[in-house]
């Protein structure tokens, strides 16, 4: 009997049971608290409404939920107007694994997917080696962090499949603008699918960030992700969308399992549509956040980056390991950067206004005494 045949690019990404969550963090010694401020997660929580939506739902969990998700794909294209329909649309367990589904509805052995890091780097690349993919990089400017479109398209060749956009880009919270993506759009052969990651867009306050949407209702070959883990405040639901032309759209959702989303996601997700303006007051309070962290930076002479999201990316003259566990300390998780090649850069997650006061007055004494 021949030896078994492992695939090497999945052990590459062997689960992790040590890698610590919000709920897994307790206080060091001598500390009331701990601020988790490293996962994006949106610190108002979700709308009344998911959490009453939910609680309707959980008698009935010993029933499968409905095979369809239609429901909730009309609730999300009443948000999103414009024209949008049901079939413009399919769902996931997460924006992941929205993405994870184009993944495997496009790419094949040899395939290349290109994308330009700093970014979701990790994410987009274990949903596309295991296929047998191959992951090309084409870095962003490295001060500005801007996007390279014309660099991009150099790039591509006859295997070029997919072109990976994380706008607003993690980890950098900067924005591909609206011109670097008509060029794209405009210049792309017709056999390569732009894929816009676009989990963080509610936060965008930007006049120069494309309408991805209008690309979608002009029949284009791209793929629009969104999440309801950032300005929905639904993490732990890992609930997420594509938008896409119609074909593309419902392609992609053939690769759907049996009753793939359960009963309180779908619950929630539509309960969340219908509170809009918890999702407003949500933006609004972290784009002040935003706001008031950045001036608090520029008052202590820390480099950071304009961001479009609800994180902010800086950068000190301590290494990010070293400031890291200098934080943790003290009772903040934070996320280093130097496995996306920023050696010295932190991505801060927003969160209220005492936690974000208190990491300001933390990383100031350490900074002090540095």
């Amino acid at each position: 009997m021949s030896e078994l045949q492992l695939n090497p690019d999945i052990k590459a990404f062997a689960r992790d049971d040590s890698r610590p969550s919000g709920e897994d963090l307790r206080p060091p010694q001598g500390l009331t608290r701990f601020y988790q401020l490293a996962n994006n997660e949106n610190p108002l929580g979700p709308s009344p409404k998911v959490i009453e939506a939910l609680a309707a739902v959980a008698p009935t969990l010993s029933t499968y939920p409905k095979y369809t998700d239609i429901d909730l794909r009309r609730a999300i294209a009443g948000v999103l107007g414009r024209g949008i329909s049901a079939e413009h649309i399919y769902t996931g367990c997460s924006g992941f694994e929205s993405l994870e589904l184009i993944t495997r509805a496009f790419l094949a052995p040899g395939d290349e997917l290109i994308l330009s890091s700093p970014t979701f780097t990790g994410a987009y690349s274990k949903i596309s080696l295991p296929l047998g993919a191959r992951v090309v990089d084409v870095p962003l400017e490295p001060e500005t962090f801007a996007y390279r479109a014309e660099a991009v398209l150099e790039a591509v060749t006859e295997r070029s499949k997919l072109i990976m956009l994380c706008n607003p880009n993690n980890p950098t919270g900067t924005i591909i603008s609206a011109a670097a993506m008509a060029k794209l759009m405009r210049e792309l052969p017709e056999r390569v699918l732009v894929v816009a990651d676009e989990v963080y867009h509610h936060f965008v306050d930007d006049v120069d960030y494309p309408d991805s949407m209008q690309y979608v209702l002009d029949g284009k070959n791209i793929v629009i992700v969104h999440s309801f883990s950032k300005a929905y405040g639904m993490a732990g639901l890992r609930l997420g969308y594509g938008i896409a032309r119609p074909d593309i759209a419902n392609y992609i959702a053939g690769l759907q399992r049996g009753f793939h989303q359960n009963k309180l996601a779908l619950a929630a997700g539509i309960a969340a549509c219908a509170d809009q303006a918890h999702v407003q007051k949500a933006i609004a309070y972290l784009r002040e956040e935003a706001r008031w962290v950045s001036a608090q930076f520029d008052r202590l002479d820390i480099k950071h980056w304009k961001t479009a999201t609800n994180f902010l990316l800086f950068e000190t003259r301590i290494p990010a390991a070293d400031l890291q566990g200098r934080l943790q300390a003290r009772g903040f998780r934070l996320r280093g950067q130097t496995g996306n090649g920023l050696p010295y850069g932190m991505r801060l997650s927003l969160g209220t206004r005492e936690a974000n006061a208190a990491f300001i007055a933390a990383l100031t004494d350490i900074l002090s005494a540095a």
